[in-house]
């Protein structure tokens, strides 16, 4: 006699408060996370279904760069680790009020197809960096409502 036994997750979402900055929902099966960026007001990750996120603020004051430069920063941080990587789209979206753009990205990292959504979402107050990523293309689309969810659940406290 053979037993299988699935884990079932909740489709149920958390609303995360990321240091009185911004708010964002993530599914409750994700957990905190400190080690995927330290410094980062939001860090949530599965490590078992492969699916991360984080959350940083830049703050506007005396900031001489642009929205449109720090995401291209950002995706140069992924080119360095992924030298074959490619952004596959590119779309401005708008989150409760707050102007963004968000960008998709793959590459292989260890032999291994990684998908990046690179969102940066710009206030009057602040510039705010999303990324979330996950390995495998399966995984990507088996994740996609998840990370949609995720992305325009975003509003800034």
């Amino acid at each position: 006699l053979l037993l299988f036994t699935s884990c079932k997750y909740s489709n149920e979402s958390q609303l995360i408060n990321a240091n009185n900055k911004f708010s964002i929902a993530v599914p409750s099966w994700m957990k905190e996370d400190k080690s995927l960026k330290p410094g980062a007001d939001f860090q949530y990750a599965n490590h078992f279904r492969n699916f991360y996120a984080i959350g940083e603020t830049v703050s506007k004051d005396g900031l001489k760069r642009a929205a449109g430069e720090i995401m291209n920063d950002n995706l140069n941080i992924l080119r360095k680790s992924m030298p074959s990587g490619l952004v596959s789209d590119s779309t401005n979206i708008i989150s409760n009020g707050a102007n963004g753009i968000r960008v998709e990205f793959f590459g292989k990292m260890s032999n291994e197809n990684i998908y990046f959504s690179e969102v940066i979402f710009e206030t009057q107050k602040n510039i705010y960096h999303l990324s979330i990523w996950t390995r495998g293309e399966n995984r990507k689309l088996h994740f996609k409502e998840e990370i949609n969810k995720i992305i325009s659940s975003f509003k800034e406290i």
